[in-house]
């Protein structure tokens, strides 16, 4: 069969975050996909509360200057979003046609939803046949509507043609995992933990199955704001000291090497309770599986999100759960090849630009399987 499609030049990903923006412009080649462009800018202060866009015109300007600046000449984009708002789940329905589940789905998703359907928007994905007759795997995603919108009208303030908004442990497993250039990730489970500012998420897979998410509400600025309180200083001076935390002794050897560290003092409670939370999450994703099945053992943690700048937290946390963890490395183990973004740049961002690199390559994937199906 013959078939007519558009062929586009580059899209760019836009990962908002409560305290960093995000832009990564990716192209499809004869080779596969390659990277264009990247770009990392602080997000205005209090312009994002809850995942919600409050001051649309301002991440529009903000946006639209950090394309411009990083030579970014995609018209068209992606985004994400997550948070404890963001329901993501498998559910059963009776088996019917995506045209049928289509027309009945906000009903359907309103025995599972907590939240107001009529305020929602909600999507899904046929996952096949369940093992009872008569029954099919769907996953479902519901969001609040005002976080899809106002991040719709914050790219087109930006002047950008929104494509399509993903859900972020989407584009992890698309950048980390399905774009893996070993395909090792693709043979175990592994849990994708992203550290964001306001929440981290962890994301388990499957063989390259998505399984679960849970959002916890422990990240970076929570640990900021602990050594705020401890020193009667600024945020952003905070911050500093966070990051400086670690400038001569890892975290993983800083209780040991530096036990007066008042820094560090301060902020190990908040990172032990997150990795309990963690651990937890793996814990439940066991409980699902008969005692011995090897399916239900996670053999690495992969980390992703702004603290993962903090040195040694990988090994820190591979202590502390007994699981094999590592620091993403998006373009270096990649199918995604780079063209002329300094390695510098690449090596100091890389971890945090995991999301926005899923979010531009899932539209140029999907042209890429409609043009092969054809």
């Amino acid at each position: 069969m013959l078939g007519l499609f558009f062929s586009r030049d580059s899209v760019v990903g836009i990962d908002i975050g409560s305290s960093t923006i995000k832009a990564v412009e990716a192209t499809s080649t004869n080779n596969g996909w390659e990277l264009l462009a990247a770009a990392v800018a602080p997000c205005p202060p209090d312009a994002i509360k809850d995942g919600v866009v409050r001051d649309v015109h301002e991440i529009g300007a903000t946006i639209r200057t950090m394309l411009r600046d990083a030579g970014i000449k995609a018209t068209e984009a992606v985004c994400g979003i997550s948070g404890s708002q963001v329901i993501v789940r498998q559910v059963q329905f009776p088996k019917m046609s995506e045209a049928v589940l289509r027309k009945s789905i906000r009903y359907e998703a309103s025995k599972f939803i907590s939240s107001s359907v009529e305020d929602s928007v909600i999507e899904f994905d046929i996952a096949g046949d369940a093992e009872e007759p008569g029954q099919m795997n769907v996953w479902l995603v519901a969001a609040p509507r005002e976080m899809v919108d106002t991040r719709v009208a914050a790219l087109e303030a930006a002047g950008l043609e929104p494509l399509s908004v993903d859900v972020e442990a989407f584009a992890l497993i698309r950048s980390i995992v399905e774009l893996s250039s070993t395909d090792r990730f693709l043979h175990e489970t592994v849990a994708l933990v992203d550290m964001g500012a306001s929440h981290t998420d962890v994301n388990i897979v499957n063989k390259g199955d998505f399984v679960l998410t849970r959002n916890i509400p422990i990240a970076g600025h929570g640990f900021t704001n602990a050594i705020k309180n401890l020193a009667a200083c600024s945020f952003e001076e905070a911050e500093q000291m966070k990051l400086q935390m670690t400038s001569e002794h890892p975290l993983d050897t800083l209780s040991e090497a530096e036990p007066d560290n008042k820094s560090w003092r301060v902020v190990q409670p908040l990172i032990d309770e997150l990795i309990r939370e963690i651990k937890r999450s793996v814990n439940f994703y066991h409980s699902r599986f008969p005692e011995g099945e090897t399916e239900s053992f996670v053999s690495r943690v992969i980390l992703t999100g702004g603290s993962t700048r903090m040195r040694g937290i990988d090994r820190y946390i591979a202590s502390k759960l007994g699981i094999q963890t590592e620091i993403a490395q998006v373009f270096t183990e990649s199918a995604v090849s780079i063209a002329d973004v300094p390695a510098e740049f690449i090596a100091e961002h890389e971890p945090i630009l995991a999301i926005g690199a899923g979010l531009a390559l899932k539209e140029l994937i999907a042209d890429a399987q409609q043009q092969k199906a054809a």
